[in-house]
């Protein structure tokens, strides 16, 4: 507690110590300052341009930094800075074409704590060019090739982006029709007890947004609004009837904010706003409405310059407030949440390869450290947190990074005020009467959820790019322990239910027919984590001296090893080792393949990933007959591109090509119709583990039509 509340009076004595020794300002003749535009605060581990962007195929900013966090493997979304700055709001620029892009910096690890961010979380930073205007349609089709069900969806968005001036207004659309039981065969002839039913809901969607930033006097500004509608229907079979469900969410948001300079300090200010309604009818009857509200205020500044490079100093603070009104069958509650949080950093330079002799040799040392303040107002909610990092670039291929970090985090809103709601059926294997069971899982917050203490290391390192493919390669590894732990109800055996007994709904024959799949409290999670991987970018057909190549292909490869990863429910009951199947199902290996090209007006990506065997443990500790071995499983999906008509194309400031004709995309998700299969432990078939009956979709086909007008 006072290492953290000495970080936060550390701005005011190094402010005033830097003031008092403030030297007589120098006037010279003439300074000539040479920068890398939209650069970063610390060197980034990837970059990608301008080619490497345009491979993945994306059509906005957004789904690029999807593509990104999905090959680093990342268990939260990344912390976006726009032009190497941390700004208000920066979901205004996420819907922007990917061709707004100059770059694409991924940092390291300790970079979050450097950003004033969850020194757990990664960060991006999207460079985006001076001037950019368009206008973009998409229309969008899909079906499996088994049938049963089909997709429809468009989107169209105009946006406009002069330096710090933007403005993206948006509206979109989606229907997708239900899947029944009847229409896949192995599905009711092994479950007879499920025809009539939904094994994949209908929905219908629609949303505008609108997002604008500017300038008010020296300030910039940033406001957000948008509004969403979803819909969904399914059936499912109750008390021996099929019985109708429908639901409804209504979402509007709205935010603000601006940032500016302010006695020294670069300064943030942000308001969210959010109202939510749903409503369901059929299984329950309930109708929610949510209020929520944060402020946001965040600063930086730098606080000394050191011989090595300037000491920064960020200080974030958040306040939320929350309110949920919930009707259910007529019976109404009220529940409401206030939570303060308060984080503060600072960024020292060690050591810089530009320092001189010292720096030459050992090249560039950076340490981060850092501090939190939490209240929330449940009891035992409130705590502290201390992080540390490092950065050392030896040279400029080779980089170590490590962090350490220990908090109280507080459950979210969703996790204590979600309303209550039932999802579309799924089919279970039931270790308790050994048959497989269609069951109603149910959703939603928890507002007993008490905050956990998480405690976290990671230490990793990477190289390149090497030779004239850009090799590069990285490996990390990871260590978390949380106490009280937040998280998913284990797998569904008998010392689960066991456990949780309420948390299992059977009928009177004791046929399993619900599952309460709310978030809980356990008393330890524990995994330690290997990553690796690899990228090259591989150039394409011949080009003459001074012009562009004609296309190139990203390759990516990663791994993830786990381990170690043990849960315990609480004192009086086992530990629970998931790798070797209690009360999980874990695989230890997952390895991916991403191939992202571009060679003239065609382009194609691939992805492929497999992950090995697990096992689910009937009883703790032991194998036996009644386990449910789950089989390795390969998915390989695949699209295709061209643009079919060709305008003049037109060439950014950035130096990006841009072409206005329509364009086309074919893509085959689950190329070769993989499905989840599993036996028993004595080698017979696993109920509930059908060609059907986990992935009812199988190999789909994807077709869309974009144009820029």
């Amino acid at each position: 507690m006072v290492i953290a509340q000495m970080l936060f009076c550390l701005p005011l004595i190094l402010t005033s110590s830097v003031q008092a020794e403030a030297l007589a300002p120098v006037q010279l003749d003439e300074v000539v300052v040479v920068g890398r535009r939209g650069a970063a605060r610390l060197a980034p581990e990837r970059e990608l341009g301008t080619e490497e962007i345009d491979n993945l195929g994306a059509y906005d900013i957004g789904q690029v930094i999807n593509r990104i966090s999905e090959n680093l493997g990342l268990q939260q979304p990344p912390l976006v800075i726009v032009n190497g700055r941390r700004v208000v709001d920066p979901r205004n620029f996420l819907g922007f074409p990917p061709d707004a892009l100059s770059r694409l910096e991924i940092l390291p690890q300790q970079a979050g704590a450097t950003y004033g961010g969850d020194p757990t979380r990664r960060v991006v930073n999207i460079v985006l060019v001076p001037e950019f205007r368009s206008r973009d349609g998409l229309a969008r089709a899909s079906r499996p090739t088994a049938g049963g069900t089909s997709t429809l969806a468009v989107d169209a968005r105009q946006s406009q982006l002069k330096e710090t001036d933007t403005l993206q207004f948006g509206v979109e659309a989606g229907r997708t029709t239900s899947l029944r039981a009847d229409e896949r065969s192995g599905v009711v002839r092994d479950n007879p007890e499920r025809e009539g039913g939904t094994l994949r809901p209908a929905t219908q969607t629609a949303a505008a947004n609108l997002s604008m930033t500017g300038t008010l006097g020296d300030w910039a500004t940033s406001l957000t609004a948008s509004a969403q509608e979803q819909r969904s229907r399914f059936s499912s079979q109750v008390a021996g009837s099929v019985l109708d469900t429908r639901q409804a969410t209504s979402i509007l948001t709205a935010s603000g904010g601006v940032s500016g300079s302010a006695y020294g300090w670069s300064v943030r200010m942000g308001l969210d706003a959010v109202a939510i309604e749903s409503r369901q009818n059929g299984v329950s009857d309930l109708t929610a409405r949510n209020l929520s509200g944060v402020a946001n205020l965040s600063a930086d500044r730098t606080l000394v310059d050191l011989p090595a490079g300037p000491m920064l100093m960020t200080v974030d603070a958040q306040y939320s407030h929350a309110r949920t009104d919930t009707d259910a069958s007529g019976q109404e509650t009220a529940q409401s949440s206030q939570a303060l949080d308060m984080r503060s950093g600072l960024t020292l330079p060690i050591w810089s390869a530009q320092q001189g002799e010292r720096g030459g040799v050992w090249g560039d040392l950076l340490v981060t450290l850092g501090g939190r303040l939490s209240r929330l107002d449940t009891a035992g909610a409130d705590g502290q947190g201390f992080n540390a990092g490092f950065a050392w670039t030896p040279s400029g291929r080779y980089r170590f990074t490590g962090q350490w970090s220990r908090a109280t985090d507080a459950p979210t809103r969703d996790q204590r005020f979600a309303p209550a709601l039932y999802g579309a059926p799924q089919t279970v294997y039931d270790f308790r009467s050994g048959e497989a069971v269609e069951i109603l899982p149910l959703t939603g917050g928890s507002p007993d959820l008490r905050a956990q203490d998480t405690q976290s290391a990671s230490i990793g390192a990477s190289a390149g790019p090497f030779g004239r493919w850009g090799v590069q390669g990285n490996v990390d590894l990871q260590s978390t322990r949380s106490t009280d732990a937040i998280g998913a109800l284990p797998a569904l055996t008998p010392a689960t239910e066991a456990a949780f007994p309420n948390r299992f709904l059977r009928d009177a024959t004791g046929r399993l027919f619900a599952v309460d799949q709310r978030a809980i409290n356990l008393q330890e999670i524990a995994s330690d984590t290997l990553s690796s991987g690899l990228t090259a970018n591989i150039p394409l057909g011949g080009a003459a001296p001074g012009s562009p190549r004609r296309g190139s292909v990203q390759v990516s490869i990663s791994h993830t090893w786990r381990l170690a990863d043990r849960l315990i429910i609480r004192d009086d009951l086992p530990t629970f080792d998931r790798l070797s199947g209690d009360g999980g199902g874990v695989s230890r290996h997952q390895l991916t393949l991403k191939m992202d090209g571009r060679f003239g007006r065609w382009g194609a990506n691939l992805n492929a990933a497999w992950r090995s065997s697990a096992r689910i443990r009937r009883d703790v500790g032991q194998d036996g007959p009644q386990d449910l071995a789950l089989s390795p499983l390969t998915t390989v999906g695949l699209k295709i591109s061209t643009v079919l008509e060709t305008k003049q194309a037109e060439t950014t400031e950035a130096g990006r090509r841009r072409n206005d004709g329509l364009r086309l995309e074919l893509e085959i998700e689950n190329l070769f119709d993989a499905r989840p299969d599993a036996t028993l432990g004595n080698g017979l078939p696993a109920p509930g583990y059908g060609r059907d009956d986990q992935d009812p979709l199988g190999r789909t086909v994807r077709l869309t039509a974009s144009r820029r007008f």
